[in-house]
């Protein structure tokens, strides 16, 4: 007992004068300049809680989101044992200043509860209650497995690792993890430090003025002849992708109307291919991969086979077997060779045509193609080059 008071008494002790060292630095110094965080790694896949309501809650809600996770003690702050996340100064710094100001309609927090009796749910809405929280953009549940904690992230789980500098049972609920809308962590805090949390506000508005800056980036242009037609206030016509008809790999007839008002994402390929098809293939995969972490919705991934002869629809299903393709967005597409070559000439304006001396007998681009809403083209990549992955994601972003 006299181990844990004395431990108790050198902790409050060191948080007095702590805080009165922070509270004289900010008097000396003012206020101090923040810089943005770099990104300490991001998401894999998506994932569900299930708040106090018992709804499940998918993370792809929040993926337009910033997004503060947290750990608290259902029994916080009546329990200094149980939270060292200082509730009252969160509240104050987050809560009031961010969940609820009309500037920061993109910031909410996540918080998870550390125990787990029966009643949680019940208990969750009486903490609610007790603290006077009663905005939906502080989301909590008691779902522990939140993957931003993981081992990658934190090095060291800190929800099975104890906490070494004060004994707490947990690291857990001494942490809070600042996620951007590209499920990218951006910040780590030791929320029992005033300091560190004053610190997340600054970086929140950041990472809002960072938004903004990159949307102003992405300007894509129109590609393709533009004609100007007088009739209609000297108004533009820009190029647009004509209308087509073919089969998927699960035999089902799709149409250029399957897709309107949807960003696409197209490529030539055949299942033949000895040479860039594979790297394209694989690129085209670990684009899926991302929208769909990002949970990113009207955007369609189309493949057009220049060799429809020999890729017929079973060819196509073992093709998308083979590279463990989602087909949920993502379409490869056989039918007529003579309207698959006029549709990528005269439409997506790339070259294919039988070549007894290319490689596996067909002459085709290694473009991926980026079209946008009104069916006009906004992109072309090199298909084959990873280092385009990420590129092309924010250009499809900037488009929906």
């Amino acid at each position: 007992m006299t181990v844990i008071l004395r431990r108790k008494g050198f902790l409050l002790l060191g948080l007095i004068f702590g805080g009165f060292l922070a509270s004289l630095g900010f008097l000396l110094l003012g206020d101090t300049e923040y810089k943005s965080q770099p990104v300490f790694g991001s998401l894999s896949s998506s994932f569900n809680i299930v708040d106090y309501n018992s709804d499940t809650i998918s993370s792809c809600e929040w993926n337009d989101k910033i997004v503060l996770y947290n750990f608290l003690s259902i029994d916080c702050p009546t329990d200094f044992d149980k939270c060292p996340f200082r509730l009252e100064w969160f509240k104050i710094k987050i809560y009031n200043e961010l969940i609820d100001n009309t500037g920061f309609d993109d910031v909410i927090v996540v918080t998870s509860f550390i125990e787990s009796p029966n009643d949680i749910n019940k208990r969750i809405k009486e903490f609610r209650d007790y603290n006077k929280i009663n905005s939906d953009k502080w989301i909590m549940t008691s779902t522990k497995y939140i993957p931003y904690f993981d081992n990658e992230f934190t090095k060291g789980n800190p929800w099975t690792k104890p906490d070494t500098m004060f004994g707490f049972d947990r690291q857990a609920h001494l942490i809070t993890l600042l996620v951007d809308k590209k499920q990218q962590i951006r910040g780590k805090y030791f929320t029992y430090n005033f300091g560190e949390i004053r610190r997340i506000t600054k970086e929140i508005s950041l990472l809002l003025k960072e938004e903004k800056k990159n949307l102003k980036k992405y300007n894509l242009p129109i590609f393709g002849n533009k004609e100007f037609e007088s009739s209609i206030d000297h108004d533009t016509l820009y190029h647009v992708i004509p209308t087509w008809s073919f089969l998927n790999q699960n035999g089902n007839d799709k149409s250029s109307e399957d897709f309107k008002n949807k960003v696409r994402l197209v490529d030539f390929f055949f299942t033949g291919c000895p040479t860039i098809c594979p790297k394209m293939t694989v690129n085209m995969k670990k684009i899926q991969q991302l929208i769909n972490t990002d949970c990113l919705n009207n955007i369609e991934l189309l493949s057009f086979t220049v060799d429809p002869s020999r890729d017929s629809v079973e060819k196509l299903k073992e093709y998308c077997t083979a590279y463990n393709v989602d087909s949920k967005n993502w379409n490869m597409l056989t039918g007529d060779q003579n309207s698959i070559y006029e549709l990528g000439v005269n439409g997506f304006l790339v070259p294919n045509q039988e070549d007894a001396l290319a490689p596996g007998g067909f002459l085709h681009s290694e473009k991926m193609i980026l079209i946008d809403k009104k069916n006009r083209i906004r992109g072309y990549y090199d298909g084959t080059d990873s280092l385009n992955i990420p590129i092309i994601v924010q250009h499809i972003k900037s488009l929906l």
